[in-house]
């Protein structure tokens, strides 16, 4: 925009200056006229004199020859300046209306320029509104994320405290083994009414396989053979005893030897946990135990 007025402001000067050039042709042209007239007058007076001076026996009764037969130049001279006059109104009222479309131009381009700032300021504004939400929007998603991390630490933290609880108590136990994932070995953690089957270097992952109580031990032990069928392909095994079986360990130890499985016997409280290897300090020996049952 402030080109098109910088345009529209050399136009206005080069106009002006064309009108004035122009004019001041027509003043050059004038002048002219006026001198060859002033010229022309000259010669027509010396040649009235020297037709005078022939004429000198016929001076007495020379006639003044007629106002149309001879020019007057102070006349000519007025008609000149009227019309001198006439091409200077003429010429300014050209420049007054020059100068009137040139205002509605420049308004017009005022206004152009108006709309335009506002429209830049209105695009702004909406911009600004944007950047707002879109930073509210962030804010909210980070705090979101922190929040859920947050809690993520809450729960783990407990649980490190119950674990630490339970360790405190000796209720947390960690089984000692050459188990590795070439080599794996189950826990199966046997209560009375279900049995928790895992490996043991991953005791977070469990199935659970339910039964009755008054379920016989050999079914119970199909059941947990068909699922360790599936789960693993190994037959070592620690047995895990809680009180709630106690009374039929035994059976349990021999029905599990004779299904083929090469088993170390462990018998933990109600509430004691099994972590991973190494979290807590070693029981004892499994791997041992299992080589000695297997003898």
């Amino acid at each position: 925009m402030r080109r098109r007025r910088r345009e529209q402001t050399v136009n206005l000067f080069a106009f002006q200056d064309i009108i004035t050039g122009v004019a001041g042709v027509m003043l050059f042209i004038l002048l002219l006229l006026v001198v060859q007239l002033s010229l022309r007058l000259a010669t027509q007076a010396a040649d009235l004199q020297e037709k005078l001076a022939d004429d000198s026996s016929t001076a007495d009764v020379v006639a003044t020859p007629p106002d149309e037969a001879i020019e007057d130049p102070v006349q000519d001279l007025e008609q000149l300046k009227q019309q001198l006059k006439q091409l200077r109104r003429d010429n300014q009222d050209l420049l007054d209306a020059n100068a009137r479309d040139l205002d509605g131009d420049i308004q017009s381009a005022q206004s152009e320029l108006a709309e335009l700032v506002r429209q830049a300021d209105e695009a702004k504004s909406q911009a600004e509104t944007l950047q707002q939400q879109v930073a509210s929007q962030q804010m909210s998603q980070q705090r979101k994320e922190i929040l859920e991390l947050r809690e993520r630490l809450r729960e783990k933290l407990e649980s490190l405290k119950q674990e630490q609880v339970l360790h405190r108590s000796g209720k947390l136990v960690a089984f000692k083994t050459t188990a590795s994932p070439t080599r794996p070995m189950w826990v199966v953690d046997l209560r009375d009414t279900y049995a928790e089957l895992f490996d043991v270097l991953n005791p977070t992952d469990v199935t659970t396989v339910s039964y009755a109580r008054q379920q016989i031990p050999m079914q119970t032990i199909g059941q947990i053979s068909d699922v360790l069928r599936e789960k693993t392909q190994t037959r070592s095994i620690i047995l895990v005893l809680r009180p709630s079986v106690a009374g039929a360990g035994a059976i349990f130890l021999s029905d599990f030897r004779q299904a083929g499985f090469k088993l170390a016997l462990e018998l933990l409280d109600e509430d004691s946990q099994i972590t991973v290897q190494g979290d807590v300090p070693i029981e004892g020996d499994v791997e041992a135990d299992i080589e000695g049952g297997a003898r």
